[in-house]
């Protein structure tokens, strides 16, 4: 059954392509993906490589278009099976506006495509146009060099919808290396039936996450569910309320070993509370079950995690960022870009890169396709096209409505926040100490020398 199941994606794929005018060669490859799990990820073309990522099958799909055109571009992106296919969409557009030049893609699922990408930018290898996320700009162009700067070629896309200081997220020493396409933070949605179920009120406090875990916990319910990411925000949002200390700054990573024990400690009295489950045990289907009652996502994700909720007659319902009211001495969360997109330090086509990349933000055409599936734009231009089509609703809109009505009480997240050795480091010696497998002053140690080595990195 499963491999009827993919042989049917490719043809689906080919169908697809083959409507859009596109010839493609694809095979036929495993699943993928944990975040952003892809029918598409099944299928490859030519050659056939495979990365591991958290012990996970990831691979991309690389479609090469054969036309007589005189100029070859490469573009890459990440994401679900809905982005996959507007984007298809919206590159065929393209190459009918543009017939000069010819888009080949390679696109996969958001799991093991930073080791690709990785790989990629350190052989040079990398797409002329590429979907990056925000924390790569540090790792790859801290001196503005990793990625072209494109200051050199405002004539030829329009920044007219983008304020000084969105811009500025995308800037390394002065040279602009990428575009924000959308702000991103942890949001938290409830399902409001089991809440009332319960005749708890919506938690706004880590308190009264307490209190709902001692409601729920005999009927296997979990008032919030996080994946990892998202633990560390809360972990990171819990000591900056509670001791008004910064875990990070400019200069790197603030905590001392007492600090860090401070924090391994409320993880364990999360899980041992049954407040939130293990993030291995964690996955929209979760909530979307009633298995938990809450969750926190990126704001991007929130249809992902809420719509067939809503859709079955369940009230969901935005909460306010947890902790962050009520006498904190400080904010506590964070906000940064979603993805942005970047044209190849070392591209030899940068004015066919910039027509395709001022196409992906400003065509009327692509904005309509795209509508807030990687988030409400922060091209102000792109968000009235999208109000004209009154598509300035639903769960990514109610989440940026309550992100942005916090953004000048958010820090921007540096990137060693989001930093993946430094998540998984704090996941896995938190889990460590929670079984009893390691002590609280050695899980801290383990923790200091690995980010400081990444710092040193």
């Amino acid at each position: 059954m499963g491999h009827r199941l993919r042989v049917f994606a490719v043809w689906g794929l080919a169908l697809l392509l083959a409507a859009a005018g596109i010839m493609s060669i694809v095979s036929c490859g495993g699943p993928a993906g944990t975040e952003s799990d892809s029918n598409f990820s099944s299928l490859r073309s030519g050659s056939e490589t495979t990365d591991q990522a958290d012990g996970k099958d990831s691979r991309d799909t690389a479609v090469f278009q054969y036309r007589e055109k005189e100029v070859p571009l490469d573009f890459s992106w990440w994401g679900n099976d809905v982005r996959h296919i507007y984007t298809l969409k919206g590159i065929d557009l393209f190459q009918k506006q543009n017939p000069e030049i010819q888009v080949n893609y390679k696109f996969g699922v958001w799991d093991g495509y930073e080791l690709k990408n990785r790989v990629r930018m350190n052989s040079g290898t990398n797409a002329d146009v590429m979907q990056i996320n925000f924390n790569w700009l540090e790792e790859y162009s801290a001196d503005g060099t990793g990625y072209y700067d494109m200051n050199k070629l405002k004539d030829l896309i329009d920044l007219s919808g983008y304020k000084s200081e969105d811009l500025k997220v995308g800037q390394r020493q002065d040279k602009l290396n990428a575009i924000p396409i959308a702000y991103n933070s942890t949001v938290f949605f409830y399902n409001k039936t089991i809440y009332d179920k319960y005749d708890l009120p919506i938690p706004e406090t880590w308190d009264d996450l307490f209190a709902a875990a001692a409601r729920m916990r005999d009927d296997g319910i979990y008032p919030l569910g996080v994946v990892k990411k998202h633990l560390f925000q809360c972990l990171m949002a819990y000591y900056e309320q509670t001791t008004g200390r910064v875990m990070f700054n400019d200069t790197g990573f603030r905590m001392y070993k007492e600090d860090v024990e401070y924090v391994l400690e409320f993880y364990k009295k999360l899980v041992d509370e049954k407040v939130i489950p293990l993030t291995d045990d964690f996955g929209a289907e979760d909530f979307t079950a009633g298995k938990t009652a809450g969750v926190g996502c990126w704001n991007s994700d929130a249809s992902r995690y809420c719509e067939e909720l809503s859709n079955r007659g369940e009230d969901v319902v935005i909460g306010i960022n947890i902790g962050s009211e009520n006498g904190s001495k400080r904010y506590g969360w964070y906000i940064k870009p979603a993805t942005m997109y970047a044209i190849s330090a070392g591209t030899a086509h940068p004015k066919e890169a910039a027509a395709l990349l001022n196409f992906l933000v400003n065509d009327r055409e692509m904005i309509l396709l795209q509508g807030t599936e990687k988030g409400v734009p922060v091209n102000r231009n792109a968000r009235t096209i999208l109000k004209e089509a009154n598509m300035l609703r639903g769960f990514e809109y109610r989440a940026n409505v309550s992100m942005m009505s916090n953004r000048e009480r958010m820090g921007v997240m540096i990137p060693l926040m989001e930093n993946a050795t430094v998540v998984d480091i704090f996941k896995k010696m938190g889990d460590e100490y929670i079984f009893g497998r390691m002590s609280l002053s050695d899980c801290a140690d383990q923790i200091l020398e690995t980010v400081h080595k990444v710092e040193g990195d």
